[in-house]
């Protein structure tokens, strides 16, 4: 593909008109209103260099699922999903005071890759494949997306220290930017391809907005708080007013010691919908998987059967689990209830369960039309599949699906990759991402 220079252009115009007017600004204000320009200027900086990183990151994540997609639907929706990615970064490093050089390579990446991916897109469209050459293409974009990510990633670190961009951009006095210097590294990145999150699966999915998993049937504000005095025995507990909308709740404040929690006790059913209490979490004694067993005894305590920990990540203290339903071994994603556990006491800390009330009811016809041999032919010959479950997964907008959930291993990477139990087409791929505050899935 030839490389494309009229976009680079452009944006190179837009830095050095930002930068000339910056600097124009700069000498002509008072200090008072020049101190205004300055946050506000640093704000817009900042954000759209966060949002730079986020699109970047994004981009990384679509194109590693895109190269183990045998779909050409599904093929098409990741295509999609990086050339608007791509397009709103271009956006973003057009509002940073960078000089074009430093950022000419990136320019051109991001220009080849938007216009890569929608060349496939529109082939995609009209009946065609992606051939063996674009899928080893895809791969060299990946690798280098993977290489910028992690440049811009130190760039956001150093952004969230002290540092402020609008106290290093290039001013009369200074024959370069330091800002402007930061950005070197990406070019030097670039340079290397050949050719050129604390959540687990469905976590924000709240599916359909009808609350199906209660009843009618209402219990009163004396109820609810014995409830919570008998979840909570160790506290104590005072009436903190109602709540209507949505989910009309009896509220509740809790105090032990110095600690002072929350709780959210729905008036139909009296479930607790939410509960949030502040700790000073101390040297961990509990592991990662005694505090899953922790959480799922707590949900059977507060009277939810069935729910099963099938997603964790440990930070800071803390583990993040993911309960959900499960009906004759079949995992129902939308059930779910977010638990917080702590590794100092093994308490339980922090409990969110408002997809379960939107979703919980029996489900029907949980046979699939497929075995899992043939569910297996759509993934890709280079996966390693390390496990199989059946599971239900929401749908983009509404519904759900019965599908095969294959956990597997490719390149080093972890995937949940979702199989529709009647088609035997892939229907979602999920990427574990390994991070400093524990693991993620996009």
């Amino acid at each position: 593909m030839k490389k494309v220079t009229i976009v680079a252009i452009v944006l190179g115009t837009v830095l050095a008109v930002g930068a000339i007017t910056f600097t124009g600004i700069n000498w002509g204000m008072t200090s008072n209103a020049m101190g205004q320009y300055k946050n506000q200027l640093e704000y817009v900086y900042q954000r759209n260099l966060y949002e730079l990183t986020d699109n970047i990151n994004n981009i990384e994540s679509n194109l590693s699922k895109l190269k183990v997609s045998t779909v050409p639907k599904v093929q098409e929706k990741y295509l999609s999903n990086v050339v608007a990615q791509a397009n709103a970064a271009q956006d973003n490093i057009a509002t940073l005071p960078i000089e074009h050089n430093a950022v000419n390579d990136t320019i051109t990446f991001i220009n080849q890759l938007s216009g890569f991916c929608l060349i496939l897109q529109q082939n995609l469209a009209a009946g065609e494949k992606i051939s063996l050459d674009d899928m080893d293409q895809i791969a060299s974009l990946h690798t280098s997306s993977q290489n910028v990510k992690y440049e811009l990633n130190r760039l956001t670190i150093l952004a969230s220290t002290d540092y402020s961009i609008v106290d290093n951009v290039k001013n009369p006095n200074m024959d370069t930017s330091d800002f402007n210097n930061q950005f070197s590294g990406l070019n030097n990145e670039i340079n290397e391809y050949p050719t050129l999150i604390y959540d687990g699966p469905f976590s924000d999915s709240l599916n359909d907005k009808e609350i199906k998993g209660l009843s009618e049937n209402e219990i009163n504000a004396e109820e609810a708080l014995n409830r919570v005095r008998e979840w909570f025995a160790d506290f104590s507990v005072k009436a903190n007013g109602e709540t209507d909308g949505e989910f009309a709740t009896f509220n509740f404040e809790l105090e032990k010691g110095e600690q002072t929690a929350y709780a959210q006790v729905t008036k139909r059913d009296g479930i607790l919908l939410q509960f949030n209490g502040g700790y000073e979490v101390g040297d961990a004694q509990k592991t990662e998987d005694e505090c899953r067993t922790i959480a799922e005894t707590f949900a059977k305590n507060l009277g939810f059967e069935d729910m099963k920990a099938v997603w964790s990540t440990a930070s800071n203290g803390f583990v993040y689990i993911n309960l959900t339903f499960v009906q004759n071994d079949v995992i129902v994603y939308p059930d779910m209830i977010k638990v917080k556990v702590s590794q100092d006491s093994g308490e339980v800390v922090g409990w969110e369960a408002r997809s379960w009330a939107y979703n919980h009811v029996e489900r029907n016809n949980l046979s699939p039309t497929i075995n899992e041999v043939e569910a297996r032919k759509s993934l890709t010959t280079d996966m390693d599949v390390r496990t199989c479950k059946m599971a239900i997964v929401p749908n983009d907008y509404v519904g759900e699906t019965l599908t095969y959930e294959f956990m597997c291993v490719s390149e080093g990477s972890t995937y949940y990759i979702y199989i529709d139990a009647k088609t035997g087409l892939q229907f979602n791929i999920l990427k574990v991402i390994e991070t400093d505050d524990g693991n993620l899935l996009m």
